[in-house]
């Protein structure tokens, strides 16, 4: 737990030295969860402020980081809920971006850049708390034991959580391949 008696300056240079540190982290986690960059943002900076306005209250200075970010994965959920909008992306978008540029993809960068596409566009079909627990443990390597830290769960439920969130996304996965191979005339 933080002290109080350090100095003003001393105190301004700590909340930086943690912010810096675990900025980048949460804002992508919040970003690939809700998938809007501005509502994202908001969600971060909210998540710090409280973070900062109550930091007596984290048990375990070890744990800021996931600490703000599931103040932030809150915060940007019940920002979804009160303005009641959720933003997808757009499939054709991509597809004519590809198909513009001319490039196959014949290298691993050019592979890798159109799975991850492929795997966010199935992820964006996935409920919110299903694309979350993904999101940790696949996009941002969390273990079991941290995603049941940050979503404040056990890690049975989080077990369950995922088991249930890959077959959902297994699902979804199948039916876009099937749907796009029928576009396709095949």
């Amino acid at each position: 737990m933080r002290q109080l008696f350090f100095s003003k300056d001393k105190k301004n240079h700590l909340d930086e030295e943690l912010y810096e540190r675990c900025y980048h982290r949460v804002f992508t986690a919040v970003n690939l969860i809700v998938r809007d960059p501005d509502l994202a943002k908001d969600a971060v900076q909210e998540g710090f402020y409280k973070a900062f306005c109550n930091i007596n209250q984290l048990r375990e200075q070890t744990k800021f980081c996931a600490w703000v970010m599931s103040i932030a994965i809150n915060q940007a959920k019940n920002m979804l809920q009160k303005n009641s909008r959720q933003v997808l992306t757009n499939e054709m978008e991509l597809f004519s971006q590809i198909n513009s540029s001319g490039n196959t993809p014949s290298d691993p960068v050019s592979d890798f850049v159109l799975l991850k596409n492929e795997v966010e566009n199935v992820l964006v079909e996935l409920n919110i708390a299903d694309r979350e627990i993904l999101v940790l443990k696949y996009f941002l390597d969390y273990s079991t034991e941290e995603i049941a830290v940050v979503l404040a769960t056990s890690t049975q439920n989080v077990n369950q959580r995922l088991r249930r969130a890959r077959e959902k996304y297994r699902i979804t996965a199948l039916n876009k391949s099937s749907a796009g191979l029928e576009e396709c005339g095949l």
